[in-house]
């Protein structure tokens, strides 16, 4: 935390650096905390922080695990961005906290987080409350069967599955393809790496593709061209990125992959690519797909 935050700024008091925890960490357990409350899986959160505050995908993350530090126009900017004071930001970290927990509606048991208000021995009939049943929490309307004491339920969050976009990685070096299939996981997507173009033919599951232009296999050197064509045959606009290390080498057709960019709307990347801006074009092609 810079020294913008001072003893005079009572509102975010708790992450003076006097205290045991320091700064850097408690501010990233005050945002991760807010981003839990407004519906953000953990997965999307360096991705949310970095879009909020103009980052990049890597300092956005380096703040979240308290390597960097934070601002207070940063912790401002995040809070407000989420309809929040900086006061409620600080306070709420511990104030808010949820449990998992389930509950049953029409017959089906709906995960769900709760906050645990107080215990409580006798309550209107259908107020909600939560007991532990077998090691979890599970919410109900409050009638003459209920289990009781039980803990009053002040929130109730029930939230979508996130499907996380799935990514196909062709490459021939597999070092290269774990390496993009890391950073691909780390920033929210569901990767996974192929070395073989037939391997990805006639595949319906994939949001996107992430492919060597030169794929070199079995002693015989051929283009993604005609993969790409067999994707673009199932799939007019889903967001594909081609790569290559060779055009200095003068084992690619230059002329080739632009005639290849400008038909079948790709984007195009010199290896060895920054991954950061690699997943920035991959998350805005979504955006315009």
């Amino acid at each position: 935390m810079t020294s913008e935050i001072s003893e005079n700024n009572h509102d975010i008091s708790e992450l003076r650096s006097d205290h045991p925890e320091g700064e850097p960490a408690l501010a990233a357990r005050c945002i991760a905390a807010l981003l839990t409350r407004h519906g953000i899986p953990k997965y999307r959160f360096a991705v949310t922080v970095s879009e909020i505050l103009g980052l990049s995908y890597s300092a956005g993350n380096r703040r979240l695990t308290t390597s960097a530090s934070w601002s207070l126009e940063e912790l401002k900017r995040v809070a407000e961005h989420f309809g929040e004071t900086l006061q409620e930001l600080v306070t709420s970290e511990n104030a808010d906290a949820l449990v998992d927990a389930s509950i049953v509606i029409n017959n089906h048991i709906v995960p769900c987080r709760i906050r645990l208000g107080t215990i409580v021995g006798q309550v209107s009939p259908g107020t909600l409350i939560a007991a532990e049943i077998d090691g979890s929490w599970r919410v109900m309307p409050a009638d003459a069967r209920s289990i009781i004491p039980a803990h009053i339920v002040t929130r109730l969050l029930i939230e979508p599955t996130a499907s996380r976009r799935r990514v196909a990685i062709l490459d021939d070096h597999a070092d290269t393809a774990k390496t993009i299939v890391q950073y691909m996981e780390t920033a929210g997507f569901e990767a996974a790496a192929f070395s073989d173009p037939q391997a990805l033919y006639d595949q319906t599951d994939f949001d996107a593709y992430v492919l060597d232009w030169i794929i070199e296999r079995d002693a015989r050197r051929q283009t993604a061209l005609e993969l790409v064509e067999n994707i673009r045959a199932r799939n007019a606009l889903c967001p594909i990125i081609i790569l290559t290390g060779q055009i200095r080498t003068g084992n690619v057709d230059e002329e080739n992959i632009a005639a290849a960019l400008a038909q079948h709307n790709l984007k195009f990347f010199t290896k060895p690519a920054s991954m950061p801006i690699l997943i920035a074009a991959l998350n805005a092609s979504f955006k315009t797909a």
